[in-house]
């Protein structure tokens, strides 16, 4: 308030308002600034009239006495509630008196948007002027707009990843685009990456920002995907003329042996037509929910499942043209689906295609099965659902000769692991080529022809030269196809999974177990103290260790408490990294690789009584009963493991989530 006083002298001082404004004016008319104040005015008028009516009605005109209490008591209580805003709108009055009306100059709230377009800006002008400085004069001003033209259609073709060249463009204006598109593309990307980062830590974010942030990574992923296929056609095939014969020959006298006869061409008139015709229709049907929405072509595939229902002999006729005829297929869409801390790829087929290959994947894993070409370690299959898997490996390893024995030093190692970019890495002609020794040779012509695609996301596409495409209705064959004699068994007498003949089959090799879920590898080793410390010294002599470094960075099972966890001692250390360099060193690169970080061993030896892997998403770990401390009665989430050749509960198996 002192100050508004103050201030309101100092405008009297200038000569800004005279002493009638300052008295009862511009500045201090209550009036004027709460126009309100009027219900008081009239409220003391009021009161004065009645206080003074006597004085007006009796007495005449006169200076009266006054009763000056009402009128007070009105004016106390209004300037209460009045003196804050009185204080505010004063102020305001004096500070434009000063200063002039700056009501438009209010700071603009500074929003993601206004960041990346002040961004943009600075950058244009700064290479506007760069630019600009090597012109002539009088060319300035008719070329600065075909430069902005330039940078506009420099960055689409970056963003869509098309090689830019102007013809007869001067070389150091071309360098100074480029550069302006390389920081635009690093403030790009960053940007994508920041807000990913925010999405996959659950921070707050705008529908707004995660769409266009999964539009951002779409076109990374796809420039990266693309830049592979160039690459692979500049430089491949990766696969060694040599891997591939030594492949070959592994296939065929798999086969061979297990006297495999290939999969026909699907006659005319198959028994089983109509029946794998409508499981493959029911297939597609799934998928569409009742109450959901549908774009124009999912309407199309609906009406094309339907006529194919009313018309079943139609439609195989003409299935059966297409895998014989069709080797040139319509471009496929390429979408990403968000699930927020990954994205998937997904692919729009062509209805009429995608019912040929429904069909195709039903009629191929039916007659694959009836000819038994899968052995029983590939899984998933028809013969127990996950956690039955899960419950079998316990209990196969369970069942192993004297598995848990330590006393000579012995020791048991568990690997897990993942074949890393294994259908990226899939080559499509030796793919056709192994197609072939199972199947009809027009239906590998028409499986490899299907994965070599145009794939087209709004302005980008390329064609799939290299690796399977995951979205086909047959890919899960293909890739089940694409992957130890002894543990399948003789062609005769095929064992059962995870059985064998006899003990001297079991033993002969260290690798007792292997399964292979997609592509999730388990495999388990069984060393005597000799063969251990042997494969140890292969692996030390080749990645020497004098400080005992391998321990960092040893994964552990962090679900379990600290005591049931692997203990991290040299031996077991070493022994575990040696099995997952052993198993690496023997798979052919150019095929897949298997990575550390993805990969788990854990050994069961004198100094580790537990046995800890992930299987179908199950945590288990295994105690034996000869490792306890005590041996409790079985609580929920815990399988008792028994000895089939004994029937005692030799072992127990933990799970968690």
């Amino acid at each position: 308030m002192v100050k508004i006083i103050v201030d309101s002298h100092v405008q009297f001082r200038l000569g800004n308002v005279d002493a009638y404004q300052l008295a009862d004016g511009q500045l201090t008319g209550i009036y004027r600034y709460k126009y309100k104040v009027m219900h008081q005015i009239r409220a003391c008028k009021d009161l004065k009239h009645v206080v003074y009516e006597k004085f007006n009605s009796v007495i005449g005109k006169g200076p009266g006495c006054g009763f000056w209490q009402p009128a007070w008591r009105v004016w106390l209580n209004f300037m209460r509630g009045i003196i804050p805003l009185l204080e505010r709108w004063l102020g305001n009055l004096l500070a434009r008196q000063f200063e002039g009306r700056r009501a438009n100059d209010v700071a603009k709230t500074i929003t993601k948007q206004r960041v990346d377009a002040y961004y943009d800006i600075e950058l244009r002008a700064q290479v506007m002027h760069d630019i600009l400085d090597m012109i002539p004069e009088n060319l300035k001003q008719s070329k600065s707009r075909t430069i902005l033209q330039h940078l506009s259609e420099a960055w689409r073709c970056w963003k869509a990843n098309i090689p830019w060249k102007v013809p007869g463009m001067p070389v150091p204006i071309e360098k100074i685009i480029e550069r302006y598109i390389k920081a635009k593309a690093d403030g790009w990307i960053s940007v994508a990456h920041y807000n990913r980062d925010r999405i996959r830590r659950g921070a707050t974010v705008e529908k707004t920002v995660a769409k266009k942030n999964l539009g951002r990574l779409t076109r990374l992923w796809i420039k990266n995907e693309q830049d592979r296929q160039t690459n692979f056609a500049k430089d491949g095939p990766y696969t060694t003329p040599d891997q591939a014969v030594t492949i070959f020959q592994t296939m065929v006298h798999w086969l061979e042996s297990r006297k495999f006869s290939p999969i026909p061409f699907p006659p005319l008139s198959y028994k089983h037509d109509t029946k794998l015709l409508v499981l493959a229709l029911e297939n597609l049907k799934e998928s569409y929910n009742a109450n959901a929405s549908m774009n124009s072509s999912q309407r199309e595939e609906l009406a094309l499942i339907e006529q194919a229902y009313d018309n079943p002999h139609e439609c195989l006729a003409r299935i059966k043209k297409f895998l014989l005829t069709q080797r040139i297929f319509k471009e496929v869409g390429l979408e990403m689906m968000d699930y927020y801390d990954h994205l998937v790829p997904t692919y729009a087929i062509d209805p009429l295609e995608k019912i040929t290959d429904t069909y195709l994947d039903q009629y191929l894993w039916y007659e694959a099965q009836k000819r038994q070409l899968f052995p029983n370690w590939v899984k998933p299959s028809d013969d127990e659902i996950p956690p039955l898997l899960t419950y079998k490996w316990c209990q196969g390893i369970n069942n192993l000769e004297n598995v848990w024995e330590t006393d000579e030093g012995e020791s048991n190692v568990m690997l897990e692991t993942s074949l890393s970019k294994f259908a990226e890495n899939i080559d499509l002609t030796l793919l056709n080529r192994l197609l072939r020794l199972i199947v009809d040779p027009n239906i590998a012509d028409y499986i490899t022809s299907k994965n070599n695609v145009n794939l087209a996301y709004k302005d980008m596409n390329h064609t799939n030269q290299f690796g399977l495409i995951r979205g086909l209705q047959f890919a899960s064959f293909v890739y089940q196809y694409y992957g130890a004699n002894e543990i399948a068994g003789s062609p005769q007498q095929p064992n059962n999974f995870l059985q064998f003949k006899n003990k001297e089959t079991e033993i002969s090799s260290p690798i007792r177990l292997y399964s292979r879920y997609m592509d999730k590898i388990h495999i388990f080793f069984r060393f005597d103290s000799e063969e251990a410390n042997g494969l140890i010294q292969d692996y030390l002599s080749e990645n020497p260790d004098p400080n005992f470094e391998n321990v960092v960075g040893y994964n552990n099972k962090r679900c379990w408490p600290k005591d049931s966890r692997m203990r991290l001692m040299r031996h077991d250390v070493n022994l575990g990294r040696a099995v997952f360099w052993e198993i690496s060193g023997r798979i052919p690169k150019s095929i897949t690789t298997i990575e550390w970080d993805e990969s788990f061993a854990s050994v069961y030896s004198n100094e580790n009584p537990n046995l800890l892997f992930a299987m179908c998403g199950f945590e288990v770990r295994i105690l034996p009963k000869s490792r306890m401390q005590e041996v409790k009665s079985s609580q929920e989430g815990v399988w008792d493991l028994i000895d089939q050749s004994t029937k005692e509960r030799t072992c127990k198996g933990l799970l968690t989530g």
